[in-house]
């Protein structure tokens, strides 16, 4: 070989194996660096496969039976398919039958949908318009059938289809004590009764939680992310005369479900004399971060399950929250295990969107790549708004009754018709889907009339304090032509390529309906 020997001299081959070490940011610098890169990506699949992944902030799924230019095909039209759906003719209407919904809880995951009824402990769960190689899981669980331990109590669900596990947490209490519930989770398998095949036992056990005299009801929520099971129990505390004191204690335990029954890490708030009731939400953010959320956003490591979760980083919210509630679809993150259930891709946990809703005031779409910043980490104190909020989020007024719907990089609300005259509670106000995408290749290939480009800041009030919050995190917008009653705009979901539309006829002699209208 000769002694000098530069990258340009080497076969192209060689050039683009050494580019797809790069990140695809650093990919596309080289491309504007001389014409021979240039062209080196521009005959590479690989390079540009690497940078759509990367702009679209995706992680790729082994997928090696498919060549890379298909895959890469596939990518490019999955990027723009949303500015051509038309939701005028692009959708479909399936009947459901009546399942009590007014009490009814509604998952839509993984192209399923599960009614939960929690008062006579009934589950219905069913394909919606499956894929023709696509698994599909279909249960009727009859009142009473969901669990067999005796003396039980069904207290909540989470269906996870990608893992085809079903979680059940349900409570014996003592009859000599009516406060004392002892709370269980059970692991089995959609398609089956039996235990998970993964699970390291069927039931898992949660720690003693010792509690004040002083409580009368709880709430609870149950999460599932891949390997990880979380359970919160929250309860508002009362004086001796049973009025409430606007002060709550929390108490949550994490399991790593596949290798253990049994949990140390748990988080619980402290029992003080707070000013304030503050009840608070959680969320995954990938495999090893985990997002409580309440006056402030607290990001916790949860890589060692052996111990209590480590506080990385919190960061402050700019307003007050008596009420604050988190949605992000975690079966979006976790890889499937189930081998009948093929993936190409899954949205990257460190480049995704979370919603963060506080009713009757403001919805917040947060970029989470601001967890993963590692000049914020072990930061003790806590990160003012003004140094990690208005480049991160969009903060958008909250429109009573809509729903904020999040999917990887998009996000889906429902606003009122331009010009139309809103009341909270008129039922006949119109309503527009507005289905945004916060992905940076579609900011940089956004082409005039394709949607609208959304780059400028943008300020809303607070509907307590008056206060005004900017924010400019960039997104391509596309409206719908088509207006929707207020009761269409309810219950939404943004489900990876798909949006769901529940809709319950007041009529009880008619079935209830499930839109769906595919991306």
């Amino acid at each position: 070989m000769r002694r000098k020997t530069g990258l340009l001299s080497l076969p192209e081959e060689l050039r683009s194996y050494i580019l797809s070490f790069l990140p695809w940011r650093d990919i596309l610098r080289c491309t504007s660096l001389c014409k021979a890169l240039r062209q080196t990506y521009m005959s590479s699949s690989e390079l540009q496969y690497i940078t759509e992944l990367g702009g679209q902030q995706l992680l790729p799924v082994s997928n090696n039976y498919i060549c890379v230019s298909k895959r890469l095909q596939l990518l490019r039209d999955k990027a723009y398919a949303w500015f051509k759906f038309d939701i005028e003719r692009s959708f479909k209407t399936i009947s459901i039958q009546k399942q009590f919904y007014e009490t009814t809880k509604t998952f839509i995951a993984d192209g399923h949908a599960c009614f939960w009824n929690p008062f006579i402990e009934s589950v219905k769960i069913f394909p919606i318009l499956p894929k023709p190689s696509q698994q599909t899981i279909e249960r009727d669980f009859s009142p009473g059938s969901l669990c067999s331990v005796p003396n039980q109590n069904n207290i909540d669900i989470y269906m996870d289809p990608a893992q085809n596990l079903l979680a059940i947490v349900y409570a014996i209490r003592d009859d000599s004590f009516p406060s004392d519930e002892k709370f269980y989770i059970d692991l089995v398998t959609l398609d089956g009764d039996g235990t998970h095949p993964q699970a390291a036992g069927r039931t898992l056990f949660l720690s003693e939680l010792c509690l004040p005299d002083n409580f009368l009801t709880q709430s609870l929520k149950l999460a599932v992310f891949g390997r990880h099971i979380a359970f919160r129990r929250t309860l508002p505390l009362f004086d001796e005369t049973d009025e409430p004191l606007f002060k709550s204690i929390w108490w949550l335990q994490i399991w790593d479900w596949q290798h253990s029954t049994t949990s140390n890490s748990v988080l619980s708030s402290p029992i003080t004399n707070q000013d304030s009731y503050y009840p608070m939400d959680f969320c995954f953010l990938g495999n090893d971060r985990f997002l409580i959320v309440s006056d402030s956003l607290k990001l916790y490591s949860i890589e060692d399950m052996s111990r209590e979760p480590q506080l990385l980083a919190s960061f402050m919210l700019p307003v007050s929250t008596m009420d604050i509630r988190c949605f992000t679809p975690t079966n979006d993150i976790a890889r499937s295990s189930y081998p009948q259930i093929q993936a190409m891709w899954t949205s990257d946990p460190k480049n995704r969107l979370l919603a963060l809703v506080i009713p009757s005031s403001l919805d917040f779409v947060v970029s989470t790549r601001i967890f993963f910043e590692p000049d914020f980490q072990g930061i003790t104190v806590p990160i003012p708004w003004e140094d990690w909020g208005p480049s991160n989020t969009r903060v958008f007024p909250h429109e009573f009754p809509c729903r904020l719907g999040v999917s990887g990089n998009r996000a889906l609300y429902a606003f009122p018709a331009a010009g139309a005259a809103l009341d909270a509670f008129d039922i006949a106000a119109e309503y527009r889907l507005h289905l945004m995408d916060f992905s940076p290749l579609a900011v940089k290939h956004y082409q005039q009339g394709l949607g609208r480009l959304v780059n400028e800041p943008s300020t809303v009030e607070t509907s307590q304090s008056r206060q005004t919050l900017t924010t400019s995190l960039p997104y391509v917008e596309f409206v719908s032509n088509r207006g929707f009653s207020y009761g269409e705009v309810i219950e939404i979901w943004l489900d990876k390529d798909k949006i769901y539309l529940f809709k319950e006829n007041i009529d009880t002699n008619k079935l209830d309906e499930l839109e769906v209208i595919e991306i």
